[in-house]
């Protein structure tokens, strides 16, 4: 963004690798430790978790490595599509690219330095570490390994099943490549073949179009009837209907309030007789 004077559309950009080597080369190792590439930090505790998934049910366990497979497809979509490939920068803001000051950079060669070596703290056991991370954490889930009634995974098992989520992350990262670099398999063709289903990932699972209808319009609907009927007519009716018995109450009172002595005089004695009758007949 900073180089290209704020843009974020990667359809906008392409070949900057030469152009911003630091945020390049940062933002590739950022992917690998994304893609759970090993020996990157995302690698370990992303095979953890399959792990742990795996030991708790299967199932589970192969829809979190599918993730693993995608989640490597589009990220190293993102880097094909920006860092490699022609440029597609806009014109006037192509004579504009230029690397990101130190003070930028540098928080990105530190955060590139953890995602290298900040997994190793978690190297399980079945690869000759200890692991340190997950005992530290073991009193935390303890509980929870107890309900889910997770057994532990033999250092075979979590062999292959490291192997499995490796391949399908190098498959995620090499069909990206086919796809938006080499052009070996055309995005747009292979929409074409499946309509239906580009058309839903086009509209993020339409995610947003049943949040509008199920949320969002109800919530509209729902305060214009508060404001409308509810506001308007009930509270506002209620208060408009103690004072509309105030001004009665203050019309009727009025007629009391005359000013002539003699008229208090009279209420006076009448008073005083209602009193007196009041005693003599009880």
């Amino acid at each position: 963004m900073h180089a290209l004077a704020n843009e974020t559309n990667i359809d906008k950009m392409g070949g900057l690798f030469s152009k911003i080597k630091i945020t390049a080369i940062t933002f590739f190792i950022a992917g690998l430790a994304i893609a759970g590439v090993p020996p990157f930090s995302g690698f370990f505790s992303k095979d953890g978790i399959l792990a742990g998934a795996f030991a708790y049910s299967p199932i589970v366990w192969a829809f979190g490595v599918f993730g693993a497979f995608l989640t490597a497809f589009y990220m190293f979509r993102l880097i094909f599509m920006t860092f490699f490939g022609e440029s597609r920068v806009e014109p006037e803001v192509a004579h504009h690219i230029h690397e990101s000051p130190r003070v930028m950079t540098a928080p990105l060669m530190v955060l590139a330095l953890l995602a290298v070596i900040g997994g190793w703290v978690g190297i399980p056991e079945g690869l000759g570490g200890g692991n340190h991370f997950e005992h530290f954490l073991a009193p935390v889930f303890r509980s929870a390994h107890e309900h889910l009634h997770m057994v532990h995974v033999s250092h075979s098992m979590e062999y292959l099943l490291m192997t499995v989520s490796i391949v399908l992350v190098f498959a995620g990262i090499l069909l990206a490549y086919l796809m938006y670099v080499s052009g070996s398999i055309s995005p747009v063709k292979m929409a074409a073949r499946a309509k239906g289903f580009y058309k839903v990932l086009y509209n993020k699972y339409y995610v947003d179009e049943i949040y509008n209808a199920v949320i969002y319009q109800p919530i509209i609907r729902g305060s214009r009837w508060l404001w409308e009927v509810f506001d308007s007519k009930i509270i506002d009716g209620i208060a408009n209907l103690l004072g509309k018995i105030a001004i009665l109450i203050g019309l009727i009172v009025r007629r009391v309030q005359t000013g002539y002595v003699q008229n208090y005089a009279a209420f006076l004695v009448l008073g005083a007789i209602i009193i007196l009758g009041y005693y003599l007949l009880s």
